[in-house]
């Protein structure tokens, strides 16, 4: 089968074995296999040429995705805005120190 090869590499020595070759050898044909199935299989793409009617389908997904964000944030603003109306409302009616409500000025 295979024989051992050694092999001297900046001063040091390094054995591959048989096993290793091997190993090299089945990984490389996987790999060679590989390359060749992507290289020879059939690619199926469709390529849209720019047209009005591509152009408004952009236009009306964009509308789309406008509107689902402004859906997806509609909790969102009604939690900040409900905040903004409390922290309104304890503007206006502050207390003094002594728990009574102060005079508007």
């Amino acid at each position: 089968m295979l024989s051992d090869h050694v092999i001297s590499l900046f001063g040091r020595t390094i054995t591959i074995t048989s096993q290793e070759q091997l190993l090299a050898i089945v990984v490389l044909a996987i790999a060679l296999t590989t390359w060749a199935v992507q290289l020879f299989r059939r690619r199926r793409s469709v390529v849209v040429q720019r047209s009005a009617v591509s152009d408004q389908m952009l236009y009306e997904l964009t509308r789309i995705a406008d509107a689902l964000e402004r859906i997806a944030n509609h909790p969102a603003d009604q939690v900040i805005a409900a905040a903004n109306r409390r922290a309104e409302e304890s503007r206006g009616n502050s207390l003094s120190i002594f728990g009574r409500e102060r005079p508007h000025s």
